[in-house]
């Protein structure tokens, strides 16, 4: 029953007379609603996707709900939980292991086919015990990471956030000299080889790196990562790697962070940093690069967009809100909170007029 209310609802929404223009549309909504769309965890109780598309849809004039519908039905592009879960437990075993591995064949010289061989190598475990894993965010995910790594991850080596106080690097490296000697590996002096940056998505990568160029100085959490290695002492300054493993990013995020950490390490005598992506976004997902006409004037309207959100934060991507931080112009949703670098439809915050229809809890809230 909620289920045909909602229906027709939207058909008296979108001003849909003809029967086979809701049997056109609604099915199709509706399977996605049920299978992801109704768990965006910032909905309210009792609120699920159909009418909040309704709603969201009668705020907009009827001549420009066509194209919303077709943002929704064309575009959208939302990560559910249990797919980011996915790209989560793949992390340990495709990724970081791999790298582990590759690293062992480097330093002893060994056939990378030759995987028994390597695993069983004395080194191969080391290493383990010598890694690192910071969270960047919330969306880190790093509980779910140490349960996939099937215990190779303990309590000790992990933590979910970035900054590290002077006692918990102190903490970390006595449980880090504790586990060396357990497994009979030299102990003196002991340091982390292998740092594991982890975050679930990156729409600019202006949040990890970036360069003022008015002062000449660097920002962002890399950093502050880097310096902070290197003044607690957690790495041997001569022997280590730094990873960055997003577990989505974009194209652009990709090619932001690769050009502008390679300039921070090198101008500061850094390690090179080594960013690996699970599932990248390619360039042609942003609705600038493919566009219909009237998707790219409906996002870009700005009688649909509240100044309010166009706050100092936003400014960083030096670009206007409507076509989110950037202007990276996604129409990409994550079950959890749908990113800023998305168009400002999908996700301006509650507050806000016009919110938009996977309404956004923002970090930083100046109104």
């Amino acid at each position: 029953m909620q289920d045909l209310n909602a229906a027709e609802l939207l058909a008296r929404v979108m001003g849909w007379q003809d029967h086979e223009l809701v049997l056109r549309h609604v099915p199709e909504l509706q399977l996605l609603a049920y299978y992801k769309y109704d768990y965006y965890q910032r909905f309210g109780p009792g609120r699920r996707f159909i009418e909040s598309l309704a709603l969201w849809l009668s705020r907009l004039e009827p001549e420009d709900r066509p194209a919303a519908l077709e943002l929704v039905e064309e575009k959208l592009v939302y990560f559910s939980d249990s797919e980011i879960s996915h790209l989560v437990e793949m992390a340990y075993p495709d990724l970081i292991v791999q790298e582990r591995l590759r690293l062992v064949a480097e330093e002893y010289g060994i056939p990378t086919h030759k995987v028994g061989e390597l695993s069983r190598h004395a080194r191969f475990e080391e290493l383990r015990i010598k890694s690192l894993y910071l969270g960047l965010s919330d969306g880190a995910r790093t509980n779910e990471l140490r349960r996939a790594s099937n215990h190779q991850i303990n309590n000790e080596q992990i933590w979910q956030a970035y900054e590290l106080g002077e006692q918990k690097s102190v903490s970390m490296l006595k449980d880090l000299k504790e586990e060396l000697e357990k497994a009979d590996f030299q102990a003196q002096s002991p340091h982390f080889n292998l740092v594991w940056l982890l975050d679930d998505f990156s729409g600019s990568g202006n949040t990890y790196i970036r360069y003022d160029s008015e002062h000449k100085t660097y920002g962002g959490k890399l950093q502050k990562i880097y310096e902070q290695l290197h003044q607690r002492h957690l790495i041997d300054p001569s022997h280590y790697e730094v990873f960055l493993v997003l577990y989505i990013a974009t194209r652009q995020a990709i090619d932001h962070i690769e050009y502008w950490s390679e300039r921070f390490t090198s101008e500061r005598g850094f390690k090179p940093l080594q960013l690996r992506v699970l599932c990248k976004l390619e360039r042609n997902l942003a609705l600038t690069e493919s566009p219909t006409a009237s998707i790219g004037e409906l996002v870009a309207k700005e009688k649909y967009f509240d100044i309010r959100a166009n706050d100092k934060h936003m400014k960083v991507g030096g670009a206007d809100g409507r076509l989110g931080f950037a202007n990276c112009a996604l129409p990409v949703v994550l079950s959890h909170n749908t990113p800023n670098n998305s168009v400002y439809l999908l996700w301006g915050p509650e507050q806000c007029d016009y919110s938009g229809l996977f309404p956004r809890v923002v970090r930083h809230r100046d109104f």
